[in-house]
Order: structure tokens, then C-alpha cells, then sequence
């Protein structure tokens, strides 16, 4: 096949049936772009094209392989039960093509999955926590109280879920102090972005310990407000109070404050 001499064929045959390139393109279904192509020989029609621009041109496919018009025309039922059988086999090998594409897309997914479960359980996305820090004490009606000292002493998880568990040991919640006693605090909880709780479990139990499971807690964790099951508030920040007070759970960015 002589791309040169296709070009010139298709662009003789076009101008002869009174088509523009735009028109030929139109009934192909393609761009007038890929027929200005075809006819600079800068390119060849794809064998699924073949027989419909032959028959928009009145030419024969044997004239289109062969760049030019046969005085004496040939029967091409042939060719054209060969080119159907050359366009399904180039869609069958899209398709197994595309195939293999997704099924590499896959199993680099399921790859990647079971890399972050194992890197997970390994606990490279653990960062140690700890610190101990002073809170305020208020009063179910909002009035400072006295102060406590907080102790956080743990692994904050940093990927995926954000969750820490280790000690959350508030002095005045003399039951949050105990040994045994573990904190687990999350971020963007119950699936709602900047919604966290703390929930305090002994060996073999969940247990309340006087403490509300919902709280308000930064990030790095060096800010955070709760409130007790008697209404107390022990907050790290005045601006948790009104919050915590108005019986209703803001879901707000964990790093509203001091980030």
C-alpha cells in the first residue's frame, strides 16, 4: 500500500462525486483533519474505514489498497469478507489489550492494599505521642473550677483513619489514671469528617469512667475539650466551653485550634 498514491486517489475520487473534505468526513463520522491526512499521504484510513470510504467514493477496496482505479473492475467479495474478519480481530485484540491493561490496574490495586496492610501492621504509620499538660476545670454552668493535669502517653496512627490509643490519663478523673486502663481516641469518627470521640477500655471491656464518649481534639493532640458524665468541662481552652455546653456535637476541623 502506497500512501502517497491512496492520498491522491481519494482526493481525485472525493472532488470528482462534488465532496468537500468536511462532507466525506461527515458520513465517516470522523474528523475532516483525518481525511486533509489521508490525502497528504501523511497517513492511511484504518482497515475498519476501508470499505465504507470506498463505497462514499464509488471506488472499490482492491482500488483503495492499491492506490488506484482498475479500468476493469474485480470482484472483492473476498477482500471485504477479509477486511470484516482483520477489523474484528483488531477489535479482539483491543479488547484483550484493554484487558490486560485493567487487569495490571488491578493487581497493582490489590498490591498496593495488601503493602499499606502490611506496612500498617508493622506500624510504620505510628507516631509516639507524649506529652503531659495542663486543662481548666469548669462547671456544668461554664465557671472555671480549678485546673488538672493531663497525661497522653501513646501512638497516634497518621494515616488512613487517624486514631491514637495509649494514656489519656486526666488527674481529676481519678479513674482515667488507673494502669490497666487504655484510651482509644478517633478522628472523623462514625464517618463524618471532624467528628472525634475517646472511648477508655479495660482488658476485655469498653468502660465510660465518667467520661462522655464525644470530644473536641486537635491533631497533634496538644489541645482538646471534653466533658464529663456530671456536665463538669475540662477543656484546655475557654473555647470549648460554649460548645461542649450547648448539647449539641459541632462537627468542626480537629485543627481549629493552636496547630
Amino acid at each position: 500500500m502506497d500512501r502517497e498514491k491512496t492520498g491522491a486517489l481519494i482526493a481525485a475520487a472525493r472532488k470528482a462525486r462534488g465532496l468537500t473534505q468536511k462532507e466525506l468526513a461527515e458520513r465517516l463520522h470522523i474528523s475532516d483533519r483525518a481525511v486533509s491526512k489521508w490525502e497528504r499521504g501523511a497517513g492511511f484510513p484504518d482497515v475498519s474505514l476501508l470499505e465504507p470510504l470506498a463505497d462514499a467514493l464509488g471506488l472499490s477496496v482492491l482500488d483503495l489498497l492499491r492506490g488506484e482505479e482498475q479500468e476493469t473492475p474485480e470482484p472483492e467479495g473476498t477482500v471485504r469478507r477479509c477486511l470484516a474478519l482483520l477489523v474484528r480481530q483488531t477489535k479482539e485484540k483491543t479488547r484483550k489489550r484493554l484487558g490486560q491493561i485493567l487487569g495490571s490496574l488491578l493487581a497493582l490495586a490489590v498490591a498496593g492494599f495488601v503493602l499499606f496492610g502490611i506496612l500498617d501492621r508493622a506500624g510504620v504509620f505510628l507516631r509516639p505521642v507524649s506529652q503531659t499538660m495542663t486543662a481548666v476545670v469548669y462547671s456544668p454552668d461554664g465557671e472555671l473550677t480549678g485546673e488538672t493535669t493531663v497525661t497522653i502517653d501513646g501512638k497516634r496512627k497518621i494515616v488512613g483513619e487517624q486514631s491514637f490509643v495509649g494514656r489519656f490519663a486526666i488527674e481529676a478523673v481519678e479513674a482515667t489514671c488507673r494502669e490497666n486502663v487504655t484510651a482509644q481516641i478517633q478522628w472523623d469518627t462514625m464517618g463524618v469528617e471532624g467528628w472525634q470521640d475517646v472511648q477508655y477500655y479495660r482488658p476485655g471491656e469498653f468502660c465510660s469512667l465518667g467520661v462522655e464518649r464525644m470530644l473536641y481534639i486537635t491533631e497533634n493532640m496538644q489541645s482538646f475539650g471534653l466533658k464529663l458524665e456530671d456536665g463538669t468541662i475540662i477543656a484546655t481552652d475557654e473555647a470549648y466551653v460554649p460548645l461542649l455546653r450547648s448539647g449539641y456535637y459541632y462537627s468542626i476541623r480537629p485543627a481549629f485550634l493552636y496547630q
